[in-house]
């Protein structure tokens, strides 16, 4: 899989931003983690992640928004 173009960061067409991919629940705290099925990202309450860990893989590919900080200057 390549991840240096948007196709790699697409969702899945039946995720939405505010409930949980798996259970359909609104939560307080919503992960994006990557369905291995497919590859597409979803969003998943931390309690369904853990739940179906061999489903899912966190994704840390994309850049972090802002540059880097130092505390000491």
């Amino acid at each position: 899989m390549k991840y240096d173009d948007e196709k790699s960061y697409l969702f899945h067409e039946k995720d939405h931003p505010d409930r949980c991919f798996a259970c359909a629940q609104n939560a307080e705290r919503l992960m994006i983690v990557r369905r291995i099925a497919g590859m597409m990202l979803v969003h998943l309450c931390p309690e369904c992640l853990l739940n179906h860990l061999e489903e899912y893989l966190l994704d840390n590919t994309r850049p972090w928004g802002g540059g880097p900080t130092n505390p000491a200057s």
